[in-house]
């Protein structure tokens, strides 16, 4: 599971990817990219395939500066 946060100042973090299109280079199962973004800490997005070269993309939108990306990986022992 990923999470993308953008911090605005020191008091205020907003997740700026939340709900925005993403995209990965395969899927494993039904685990689309879209689950990485939609909010919910339950649902993962997978790639395919014994490859290094995976990768995965968020559309924010518009360009910003970024100062901090926070991704998280699933600890779940069910995928590998």
């Amino acid at each position: 599971m990923s999470d993308v946060k953008l911090k605005l100042n020191e008091n205020v973090t907003a997740n700026m990817a939340l709900q925005r299109p993403a995209v990965q280079s395969s899927t494993y199962s039904s685990a689309v990219a879209g689950r990485a973004v939609d909010g919910d800490i339950y649902t993962v997005s997978c790639t395919l395939g014994p490859t290094t070269s995976h990768w995965w993309t968020v559309d924010l939108g518009e360009a910003m500066d970024v100062g901090r990306v926070c991704i998280t990986n699933d600890r779940n022992e069910n995928y590998g």
